[in-house]
C-alpha cells in the first residue's frame, strides 16, 4: 500500500481530485493530507474524495499554515474522513490517537510506551525508531532530489528516485510513504525561475527513475521555454508510461499541442498527476 503525503497545495489537491473523477487512482494509493489552506480547493477537493469513496488520510494537528487556530483545528475535527496525528508527546499521554500516527521527530516516539498500539505508524527509516516501535510500520522515505537551483539539474538529470516498491513488505513494513516530487521541508512559495522544470518519474526494469526535464536559459518567453522543453517530453512519452498517456502527461501534450504555455502551477499539477497514476498502475498489477 502507498501512502503518498502532500501538505495540501492548492495544485496538488487538484492533481489527486482530477485522477480521483477520471477513476484513475487506485485505492492503494491512499494520500495523507497535512492541511495547509483553508480553502474551496480543499473542501471541493474532501468532498470528491467523499464522493468517491477514496481511502484518505487527513492530519489534525498540522505543523503550518491557515489551520493552527483554535477554529482551524476545530474544523479538521469535523471533517469525516480517516484522522491523522503527527506525534507532538508521548503516545500514552494522548487522549484520542488517530487512526494513524506520523513520526517526524525522534523524541516523543523513543519515549512512549508501544507495548498496547494498535494504529498504524508512519515511520522514519531511523535505526533507533524502527527498534523502538511495535505494531504495522509504514516507511517514510524523502526520495527527491531538491536542488537549490533548478539549472543544477543539468549535471544530473535523470536517477533512481526509489526502490522501496520492491522491498518494503520484505522489510517489514505494511507499506511505504514519500512527498511526490516534493522534498519533506516545506515552503510555502516558489520562486521565479529562468529556466523552466519538469520533473517526471518512469519505470525501468521496475525501478522507479526520474528524469528532470529542463527549459533552454535564453529563449525569450515562458511560451517558447515551455514548448521547446516540451519537444524533448514527446520524444521520452513510451518511455515515461508506456503506450497509454498518463492524465497528467497527455494534459502537458495537449497544452503543447496547442501552443499554449499553461503555467508552473498546472505543470506541478500534470507532474504529481503522472507520479500518482503510474504508480496506480504498479500496484494494480501487483508488482508490489
Amino acid at each position: 500500500m502507498y501512502y503518498p503525503y502532500f501538505r495540501g497545495k492548492q495544485y496538488d489537491l487538484l492533481a489527486l481530485r482530477a485522477l480521483i473523477e477520471a477513476k484513475r487512482l487506485s485505492k492503494k494509493v491512499q494520500p495523507i493530507i497535512e492541511p495547509v489552506k483553508n480553502s474551496p480547493t480543499f473542501m471541493k477537493f474532501l468532498d470528491v474524495v467523499h464522493q468517491a469513496d477514496h481511502p484518505l488520510f487527513v492530519i489534525q494537528n498540522p505543523q503550518a499554515g491557515a489551520f493552527l487556530t483554535e477554529t482551524g483545528l476545530a474544523t479538521l475535527q469535523q471533517i469525516p474522513h480517516r484522522k491523522a496525528m503527527i506525534l507532538e508527546q508521548p503516545l500514552e499521554t494522548l487522549d484520542n490517537p488517530s487512526e494513524l500516527l506520523i513520526v517526524h521527530q525522534a523524541a516523543p516516539a523513543l519515549v512512549s510506551d508501544w507495548q498496547q498500539a494498535n494504529q498504524k505508524t508512519l515511520v522514519p527509516n531511523e535505526f533507533r525508531v524502527l527498534q523502538k516501535i511495535q505494531g504495522e510500520r509504514i516507511l517514510m522515505e524523502d526520495v527527491f532530489t531538491r536542488l537549490p537551483r533548478t539549472q543544477f539539474y543539468q549535471e544530473l538529470p535523470d536517477e533512481v528516485f526509489s526502490r522501496t516498491h520492491q522491498t518494503f513488505a520484505q522489510r517489514g513494513f505494511v507499506g511505504f510513504s514519500d512527498f511526490s516530487i516534493d522534498s519533506k521541508i516545506y515552503y510555502e512559495h516558489g520562486y521565479p525561475a529562468t529556466v523552466l522544470s519538469l520533473h517526471l518519474v518512469y519505470f525501468e526494469a521496475d525501478i522507479l527513475r526520474i528524469h528532470h526535464f529542463l527549459s533552454l536559459e535564453d529563449l525569450p518567453s515562458q511560451k517558447e521555454k515551455f514548448l521547446v522543453m516540451m519537444e524533448e517530453v514527446c520524444t521520452w512519452a513510451e518511455r515515461l508510461c508506456g503506450e497509454q498517456l498518463t492524465l497528467g502527461l497527455s494534459l502537458l501534450i495537449d497544452n503543447a499541442q496547442r501552443e499554449k504555455f499553461p503555467g508552473m502551477g498546472v505543470m506541478r499539477k500534470a507532474a504529481v498527476m503522472h507520479h500518482m497514476e503510474l504508480m496506480s498502475r504498479y500496484l494494480e498489477e501487483g508488482k508490489e
